[in-house]
């Protein structure tokens, strides 16, 4: 059995994350990309906690309703629980 040989990879279809160009179609349009809401920090630090499985399963059914990140329906909700509370 022949050894495979490894695929010849241009440097044009590696991406930086962050940096990644989309092509353009048959039509020669770029295509429209949705825009992903950013966090207002570059870095980020791990919340733990636990939660019950219901609450888990409706967390994540809005965010993915709404196509949210995880994280960022939880920043909508606290922001919106301080503006509640006149916190913010």
């Amino acid at each position: 059995m022949a050894a495979k040989k490894p695929a010849d990879l241009s440097s044009s279809l590696v991406a930086v994350k962050g940096k990644a160009t989309v092509s353009p179609d048959a039509t020669g349009r770029q295509p429209e990309v949705p825009s992903v809401p950013v966090a207002p920090s570059s870095s980020s630090a791990p919340l733990n906690f636990k939660v019950d499985p219901d609450f888990r399963r409706r967390f994540r059914q809005r965010a993915a309703d709404a196509d949210l990140k995880l994280n960022a329906l939880l920043r909508e909700a606290l922001d919106a629980w301080e503006e509640k509370r006149g916190l913010r």
